[in-house]
C-alpha cells in the first residue's frame, strides 16, 4: 500500500468526489462529495495488489495528538494581505495566536469589518495593501474557502508594511505610514499609548499648593487635556497608571483625597465630558477593585456602564494596579482553568497567559513616564518587555505639554521601522522554531502506515 503525504484538515473540509476516491475512515459523503468528519490528517491510499486499473484510491482522515493551529471564531490571527478589491482583502493566515499554521488557511477582511465607526467612509485602499502583515480576529467561519476576519478592535490592524517600492515603512501618524527613501505617504489602518502619571505631589510642593490633593486635581485636568490631544491625533487606545496597590501605604488623608477625586471625576468624565458625549470614548477600570471604597466602585460601574457601547478611543484606568499582581493572577487563572478541565496543561503558553491579563488591547507601543524618574514602578512589566518604545520625561505630570507629546511621537516614528522589523523577525523566528518542533514531534511519533488494512 502506498500513502500520499498527510495534510491537516478540519471537519467539513472537501476531500474529493466518489468518482475518484473511496470514502475511508473519518469521512462522510454528501451528494457524491467526500468531506472530512473530524480534525486530523488526510491520507490517500492505493493498494499495491489492485485487481484492476479501475480500482480507486481511498481517502481517509485520522485523528492526531499533534497540536494544530486551527482558526475558530474569536481567534486572533496574524496574516499577510495577498490581494484586494474595493470590497474585500484576501489574507493568508500565518499564525493563530502564537502558533504557526501548518496548513494554508485563507481569510477575508470585508470593507464593513475594517472599522467600528463611519463604515460608509472606509476605503479598502486606505486601510491595507498587498504584502501588509495584519493582526485581526476571526468573526465567522465564512464559506468553504475563507474565514471572515475583522480589524474593528483597537488592537488590530497593520503591524508591518512595505511601500510600493519594497521599502520597510515607518508610521508618520496613527493612520499613515511613510517610505523613508521616497518620502511617499500611504494610509494604513493602524495603536497603544501608556502613561505613568508621576509627579503630582512634587508639583503641588513646587507650586506651593496647600495639600498634595491639589496636585492630584491638576493631574486629572492634565489627563483630560492629553486625552483630547490623543483623540485629535487619532490614537485609539490609551492606558494610564492612576493608583498603585502600594499607594494605600500613604497617609490616610491623602488616600482619602485620592479616592474622592476618583469617585467624582470618573462620574463627571462619563456624564459631562465632550470626549465621551461627542467622540465616544469608552472608559475601563482595571485592578483590584475590592480594595476600593464602595462609593468609588459605584462610580466605576457607572462610568463603565454608560460608555460600554462607545466605539471611539478606549481609556484604560489602572486603579489599584500592579504588574506583579496582574501576572500572578493570570497564572492563577491558568491553573484554575486546567483544574476545571477548561484548558489542558499542554496548551499553556504565552498567548494563553496574555488572554488572562487584566489589561486588554494591542501590544504596548509607547510607554511614557513623567517626573524624571527612570523606573517602571511595577507597571506593565509584561507588556513593556515586548519591544515597547519607552520615554522618560523630565517634567511633572501636570507640566506635561503638547511639545513633550510631539517630540515623543516624532522620535517614535524615527525608531518604529527598526522596532517593527525586530518584532516581525521575532515572530518569524518563533514560527520557524515552533514548526520545527512540530515536525520533530511528528517524526519521533511516526508509525508504519503501510501495515494498515
Amino acid at each position: 500500500m502506498s500513502t500520499a503525504s498527510p495534510v491537516v484538515v478540519t471537519p467539513g473540509r472537501r476531500l474529493g468526489v466518489e468518482q475518484e476516491y473511496e470514502a475511508g475512515t473519518g469521512t462522510y459523503v454528501r451528494n457524491g462529495v467526500i468531506y472530512s468528519s473530524i480534525l486530523g490528517t488526510r491520507t490517500i491510499s492505493t493498494s499495491s495488489d489492485e485487481e484492476s486499473d479501475d480500482a480507486k484510491a481511498t481517502v481517509s482522515v485520522e485523528r492526531s495528538n499533534t497540536k494544530f493551529a486551527i482558526p475558530i471564531i474569536g481567534s486572533e490571527i496574524l496574516g499577510r494581505v495577498v490581494r484586494m478589491n474595493p470590497r474585500a482583502a484576501s489574507v493568508a493566515i500565518m499564525m493563530v495566536g502564537s502558533t504557526p499554521c501548518q496548513e494554508d488557511f485563507q481569510g477575508v477582511v470585508r470593507v464593513q469589518d475594517i472599522r467600528a465607526t463611519e463604515k460608509d467612509l472606509v476605503q479598502m485602499i486606505e486601510s491595507f495593501r498587498p504584502g501588509d502583515i495584519i493582526r485581526a480576529e476571526v468573526i465567522s467561519l465564512g464559506d468553504q474557502r475563507s474565514y471572515y476576519l475583522a480589524t474593528v478592535k483597537n488592537e488590530h490592524g497593520v503591524v508591518f508594511a512595505q511601500s510600493t517600492d519594497g521599502n520597510s515603512m515607518v508610521p508618520v501618524s496613527w493612520e499613515e505610514m511613510q517610505d523613508p527613501k521616497t518620502l511617499i505617504v500611504e494610509k494604513r489602518n493602524r495603536v497603544h499609548l501608556w502613561f505613568i502619571m508621576d509627579g503630582n505631589r512634587r508639583f503641588a510642593k513646587k507650586s506651593h499648593m496647600e495639600t498634595p490633593s491639589r496636585g492630584h486635581l491638576a493631574g486629572f485636568t492634565k489627563l483630560t487635556k492629553v486625552l483630547e490631544w490623543c483623540n485629535d491625533l487619532g490614537i485609539k487606545h490609551v492606558s494610564v497608571f492612576a493608583f498603585a496597590i502600594n499607594n494605600f501605604n500613604r497617609s490616610t488623608e491623602e488616600v482619602g483625597a485620592l479616592m474622592g477625586i476618583a469617585r467624582d471625576k470618573l462620574r463627571d468624565l462619563a456624564e459631562n465630558s465632550e470626549l465621551v458625549n461627542k467622540y465616544g470614548v469608552r472608559i475601563r477600570v482595571v485592578g483590584l477593585r475590592d480594595l476600593l471604597p464602595a462609593d468609588v466602585r459605584e462610580s466605576i460601574e457607572y462610568a463603565e456602564g454608560r460608555t460600554r457601547g462607545n466605539l471611539g478611543m478606549t481609556l484604560n484606568v489602572c486603579c489599584p494596579y500592579s504588574a506583579t499582581d496582574e501576572i500572578s493572577t493570570a497564572i492563577q487563572r491558568l491553573v484554575e482553568d486546567v483544574e476545571n478541565g477548561l484548558l489542558s496543561a499542554a496548551d499553556i503558553n504565552e498567548t494563553a497567559l496574555e488572554k488572562r491579563l487584566q489589561i486588554p488591547g494591542p501590544d504596548l507601543d509607547i510607554l511614557v513616564r513623567t517626573s524624571g524618574q527612570i523606573r517602571f514602578s511595577n507597571f506593565m512589566l509584561w507588556q513593556s518587555a515586548k519591544m515597547a518604545y519607552i520615554q522618560f520625561v523630565d517634567a511633572y505630570w501636570p507640566e506635561f505639554s503638547f511639545y513633550h507629546m510631539a517630540r515623543i511621537l516624532v522620535s517614535w516614528q524615527l525608531a518604529s521601522r527598526d522596532i517593527e522589523r525586530r518584532k516581525l523577525a521575532g515572530a518569524v523566528h518563533d514560527s520557524l522554531a515552533s514548526s520545527e518542533q512540530i515536525r520533530n514531534s511528528e517524526s519521533s511519533s511516526d508509525t508504519c502506515c503501510g501495515d494498515r488494512t
